[in-house]
């Protein structure tokens, strides 16, 4: 693969010399136009025009690492003599605010050496000792402690199960491929009959943990009905562990500790939906992980659970990483394919969709770590394990990262419902006791909402709206049950089944905006439970809608809410990766919009805040219907959600 061979050559000489790329071009027949295309657009790639200096420190400007003083730090060691320092998007220690990626080149060099959660007189010391030759060791994610005490996701964590299991029991039960089914109405749901296994992720209700929450089963079902376009008989299952999104660190953990379930996650994919080639896609930063899941990959060949005639059955199915070079782009399905096709990573126009035309245009899964973790519990465990009320009122368990103004940040596996403020105390609470003032619930993706949420206009009627939906659904349901099962027998009790869930749907509804209602006047944030679900119920209620992702950031008073928005508009301006007009521009005009704001602020000038924020929500807009993929579509949230809800702090702050 031509992007793995240019990060190999990298490793060696730590940029990309002309005469390397003229040699690659030669060796692979490329045109070396393909491969300058390639070198140009991923951040971690430097050509030999761009070579970096002899020792070049970069420092993580994003989120926690901003908020925790990455500004002055690169300040203060910009003023070490023998040292380029610059910026650089999420090192993924968002737990360890400020990070540091060093490198030194010439002799003795070395590449990428993370230093996290120092002092700044002490990274200081450290830059000082690379200049003068010193190789101080590296920060490893291995010495930072994670309390796993508590987590379920890992079958194997109390000897319950012999290595592989699942794969065991998956190949005893079925030793030769399942055969997909013959027409449409055999595929339109899974029974013991057409495949067993994916009726069993079906039943867990296992979705997915990269943010769009699409049922696991959906996709290995999607792929294992699905036929290759050219006769081939390949598939593929491809796992995204880039994780670049700030504040989000969770699959770190998972890759480095428990890289024994994502493997055999991978392998039990690639079984139920007849892939042929299993790839774990990790972003370069995590070398720890690159390494704990190459040699956990050797591990399960050497047991015979993966590569050659597994377990001693004809079946084969080698699983291999791939390793990211670079951006947050990246973390986008179709754009990840695109990098490992060796074109720039940029995301597809759809259709088709990647379940039919994906990786070499196959069809492919492509999944997140948490999610593909969870498989070899729920095989080996049950789908009525996994799907139980770990929680009253709400199914399933997920994993959340954490960082911010905290005791203890890190990463927690928690039953989902949680609610965000019995997650802020599971991390030790606040920090130093200040109040909560704002919370980023997914990323910069979501924005940022106040500790106290204030409700949209004509709130009455929207709940009652809101809660009228429930019976216009049900007599939806209640009519197509009718026209569907007109000569069923079990039509009185599907009908039956039908009001109950609705109304169950209905009075969690109102439970939920009633327990977080602070006032008549206020959600209370501390009270949201963390749930897509739920937060999905409260669309059209709060000032601006939620969303919820696998990393938050938790920020107290008194944080510069105006700072933090325009630290986020800037991030996505800088990782855009240009293909669609509305994002290449639209962001950098939000970063702009936002950079105003702070100096006319910072200036004590008066804002027409109203105007501004009406050219922002029009942005917003725009960006989320025209934007190709979801980084173009979340741009405008930073600023957005600054202004509808901090508007007043903003302009006092403007008027001195």
């Amino acid at each position: 693969m031509l992007v793995q061979r240019l990060k190999a050559i990298q490793d060696d000489y730590g940029y990309l010399p002309d005469a390397e790329l003229h040699a690659l071009a030669k060796e692979t027949k490329t045109p070396l136009y393909r491969i300058q295309e390639v070198v140009s657009f991923f951040p971690h790639f430097r050509a030999e025009w761009n070579k970096p200096p002899r020792v070049l420190v970069q420092v993580c400007r994003d989120m926690s690492c901003h908020l925790k003083g990455a500004k002055a730090l690169t300040e203060q060691l910009k003023k070490v003599d023998g040292a380029v320092v610059e910026g650089v998007s999420c090192l993924g220690r968002c737990d360890r605010p400020v990070a540091t990626c060093i490198s030194r080149h010439g002799d003795d060099h070395f590449h990428d050496h993370i230093y996290a959660g120092r002092e700044p007189r002490d990274v200081e010391r450290i830059v000082r000792e690379i200049v003068s030759g010193q190789t101080p060791v590296a920060d490893l994610d291995a010495n930072w402690s994670i309390d796993r005490t508590d987590w379920e996701i890992d079958p194997y964590s109390k000897n319950e199960f012999e290595p592989y299991d699942a794969v065991r029991q998956f190949l005893k039960a079925h030793p030769t491929p399942i055969p997909p089914p013959s027409n449409d109405d055999d595929a339109e749901k899974y029974t013991e009959a057409n495949h067993p296994w994916l009726k069993k992720l079906q039943a867990s209700g296992l979705v997915g943990m990269g943010g769009a929450g699409m049922p696991a089963f959906l996709k290995w079902g999607g792929v294992w009905k699905a036929s290759p376009t050219d006769g081939s008989n390949e598939k593929y299952i491809v796992i995204n562990g880039d994780e670049s999104e700030p504040a989000t660190f969770k699959d770190r953990e998972i890759l480095l500790h428990l890289p024994h379930i994502v493997v055999e996650g991978v392998i039990l994919a690639g079984l139920m939906a007849n892939a042929t080639h299993g790839y774990i896609y990790i972003r370069h930063e995590y070398e720890e992980q690159i390494e704990a899941v190459r040699a956990e990959i050797l591990r399960a060949e050497s047991l015979g659970a993966c590569g050659k005639n597994i377990f001693g059955t004809t079946r084969s199915y080698p699983v291999e990483v791939f390793v990211s070079p670079g951006g947050y782009i990246c973390g986008e399905q179709s754009a990840l394919i695109e990098a490992m096709e060796d074109r720039r990573a940029q995301p597809r126009n759809k259709p088709p969709e990647l379940l039919t035309n994906g990786l070499r245009d196959r069809p492919t899964v492509v999944n997140n770590v948490e999610t593909i973790a969870w498989a070899p519990a729920i095989m080996l465990r049950g789908p009525k394990w996994y799907s139980q009320e770990w929680r009253p009122g709400f199914r399933g368990r997920r994993l959340f990262s954490v960082c911010g103004d905290l005791n203890q940040p890190g990463v927690h596996e928690v039953p989902n419902g949680i609610t965000l403020g019995e997650l802020i105390d599971k991390c030790g609470g606040m920090k130093d006791g200040k109040p909560l003032k704002a919370v980023a619930l997914s990323g910069p993706s979501g924005g940022l909402i106040p500790a106290r949420v204030p409700l949209a206009d004509g709130f009455d009627k929207r709940f009652a709206k809101a809660l009228e939906r429930f019976d216009t659904d049900l007599a939806k349901r209640v009519e197509d049950l009718k026209k569907k099962e007109k000569d069923n027998d079990q039509l009185p009790k599907l009908l039956s089944d039908a009001k109950d869930r609705s109304d169950k749907d209905k009075g969690k509804f109102e439970k939920l905006v009633k327990g977080i209602l602070v006032d008549g006047k206020y959600f209370d944030a501390r009270k949201l439970p963390l749930d897509k679900g739920s937060l999905g119920m409260l669309a059209g209620l709060g000032g601006v809608d939620f969303m919820l992702g696998a990393g938050m950031a938790v920020y107290a008073e008194p944080c510069d809410i105006l700072d933090q928005a325009v630290r986020f508009t800037e991030f996505f301006r800088n990782e855009s990766c240009g293909k669609c007009v509305p994002c290449r521009i639209g962001s950098q005009k939000l970063a702009e919009i936002g950079s105003e704001l702070i100096a006319k602020r910072d200036r004590k000038e008066s804002i027409s805040l109203d105007l501004v924020k009406g050219d922002v929500l029009e942005l917003n807009r725009t960006l989320g219907v025209t934007s190709i993929c979801g980084l173009g579509q979340v741009a405008g949230s930073p600023l957005a959600t600054a202004l509808v809800y901090f508007a007043d702090e903003i302009a006092g702050k403007a008027k001195g």
